[in-house]
């Protein structure tokens, strides 16, 4: 089991994750936020606080403010001070496949998926990650 975070500023993706998270019992330990700065912020204060970091990162691309891709740059400054590494998985409703081939471009993105999220994909996630 792991501990996840969500990052999506649609309510009801995060309430479908969150019903297919305790339903299938996929993670220990889940958050969701709206907004990717405060993620952010959230990760560099677990960070210098030595609390728990996340296990891996649900991240959505298309965003107001901040983007995924705005959060990938940042996330990228705190992973190299970070011993851990947390993967993020993309799920998105971009079906833009130049979306899909820049996220491969950076090294935390380990999977690329299009929403609605579901339980073949949490499974995958799972799989991905403990792979």
């Amino acid at each position: 089991m792991a501990r996840v975070i969500l990052i999506d500023d649609d309510p009801t993706h995060h309430h479908l994750a969150k019903a297919l998270m305790q339903h299938y019992e996929f993670f220990d330990d889940y958050k969701c936020y709206t907004d990717p700065r405060t993620a952010l912020i959230d990760l560099m204060d677990a960070y210098y606080s030595s609390e728990a970091l996340p296990d891996l990162i649900l991240l959505d691309l298309n965003m107001p403010g901040v983007n995924g891709w705005e959060f990938l740059d940042m996330f990228d400054n705190l992973r190299a001070m970070v011993s851990k590494d947390i993967p993020v998985f993309i799920v998105t409703s971009s079906i833009d496949p130049n979306d899909m081939q820049r996220s491969k471009e950076y090294t935390a993105v380990k999977g690329f998926y299009s929403k609605p999220i579901s339980p073949a994909i949490f499974k995958e996630v799972v799989e991905k990650r403990s792979a």
